[in-house]
């Protein structure tokens, strides 16, 4: 089988393997559809804090393959799609109903969808392997995974009605923040730092579009960026009363100044969001089922995984923003 496997920064590599076995509790899945991501791209460039380098790739859809002993919700030809993680439900903050913050929540992370089998975990396998609604594409079923982190963003922020939103970035998480604000009936402004980025959001729906340095203030403002700069300038941005989400992370040893005054004079709250809970993946599933949210426009380009070294070179680059491997075969 075909493995995407990146074993240092910009070191990635398409590689002949011999397809896992599922054992207790696993299954595995045959790939039909595997997304590019922001996520994937700053790992690419930089190797992530909290994920080894090897298999590549973490939102994905297929059909099963084969199941492990114990399983019963699945069987060969069932059309599935996976978040890569999974609360274990028993520590303080799963307790707490914040399953995102799970201390656990790498343990069983699958990584490698850019490939032509996926061995999922057993822990994801029990509580994250969802059944693909019929007549969902396989592409759009896999963008579960970063829609439901947008819907957590959302439950943490939770904006009243008529007030303004302002989204800091262009890229294809921005996008989903535009979507959900548009599907609130909110009136939404995006700030790009890149004009080729400015067409998309116009196309999507935006009330406007500016470069950042033009940027007007709201009553929500959401970093989705993942720039040092832009999230000491975000706070600055914030109507009296009004709250940032600090959406995109930075590197871990990253540090930024933010205006105090905002905060205390302004009651400007600061929010961060990570990640999603059972309930986001859930809900992100149905969302994208019923077509209350088409991320289609989102999508560059269909290519084979056979272009998937080149691919990331394309993104590097900035040409192109999400790419999806099909695998038809």
């Amino acid at each position: 089988m075909r493995q995407g496997y990146l074993i240092a920064p910009r070191a990635l590599e398409l590689r002949r393997v011999e397809p896992p076995s599922p054992g207790p509790g696993e299954v595995l899945v045959r790939a039909r559809a595997a997304l590019t991501c922001g996520t994937d791209l700053k790992t690419y460039r930089h190797g992530h804090a909290r994920l080894p380098f090897g298999p590549f790739g973490h939102e994905g859809s297929g059909e099963v393959l084969e199941v492990g002993a114990g399983i019963e919700r699945f069987k060969p030809g069932d059309a599935v799609v996976w978040t890569p993680t999974a609360p274990c439900k028993e520590c303080p903050q799963c307790q707490k109903g914040r399953e995102n913050l799970c201390r656990r929540l790498m343990e069983s992370v699958v990584l490698g969808a850019f490939a032509d089998f996926v061995l999922i975990h057993a822990k994801v396998a029990a509580v994250h392997l969802f059944r693909k609604p019929s007549g969902l594409r396989f592409e759009t079923a896999a963008f579960t995974e970063p829609l439901a982190c947008v819907i957590r963003a959302w439950r943490a922020c939770e904006p009243l009605p008529g007030e303004s939103v302002l989204i800091l970035g262009g890229g294809t998480m921005a996008m989903l923040h535009l979507m959900e604000a548009k599907r609130r009936g909110l009136r939404a402004t995006v700030a790009v730092r890149s004009p080729q980025k400015a067409s998309v959001a116009q196309d999507l729906g935006a009330s406007e579009v500016v470069a950042i340095k033009d940027a007007p203030l709201a009553d929500l403002v959401i970093e989705a960026t993942g720039s040092p700069e832009v999230w000491s300038l975000a706070p600055m941005l914030a109507e009296p009363g009004g709250k940032v989400l600090f959406y995109s992370g930075l590197t871990r040893d990253a540090m930024v100044n933010i205006a105090a005054e905002r905060v205390h004079y302004e009651e400007v709250a600061l929010i961060g969001a990570f990640h999603y809970t059972t309930q986001d993946a859930q809900e992100a599933l149905r969302r994208l089922a019923e077509g209350e949210i088409d991320p289609e426009p989102l999508i560059t380009e269909r290519r084979s995984l056979d272009r998937l070294v080149e691919t990331f070179e394309d993104l590097d680059q900035s040409r192109g923003a999400k790419y999806a491997f099909i695998n038809d075969d």
